[in-house]
């Protein structure tokens, strides 16, 4: 299963603990430039999610989410680059 599917459930349950591991897993994925394009694709995806609809925003400034999303922005594959857009916005929102 994808982090993004597991990002999902702990969502709607509003299991932060759930969400704190998902999202450090998929920071991890997503900051590592040699994975595989869909791997890292759904790891931002789920990255998004939980700081748009979750409860560790915070969590994921913290661990600078950002620098990662601005990498991801920059990359050719334009899905990659789409969500690394996305969340680097919702880095600026209060």
């Amino acid at each position: 299963m994808r982090s993004e599917n597991y990002a999902v459930p702990l969502i709607e349950k509003k299991d932060q603990e759930g969400q704190s591991q998902v999202l450090s897993a998929a920071l991890e994925i997503a900051g590592e430039e040699n994975v595989e394009g869909d791997s890292r694709f759904h790891a931002l995806v789920a990255i998004g999610s939980l700081m748009l609809e979750g409860l560790v925003k915070k969590i994921a400034l913290d661990f600078d989410v950002e620098n990662i999303a601005k990498v991801a922005k920059g990359s050719k594959d334009i899905k990659i680059a789409v969500v690394g857009a996305d969340i680097e916005l919702l880095t600026k929102q209060n």
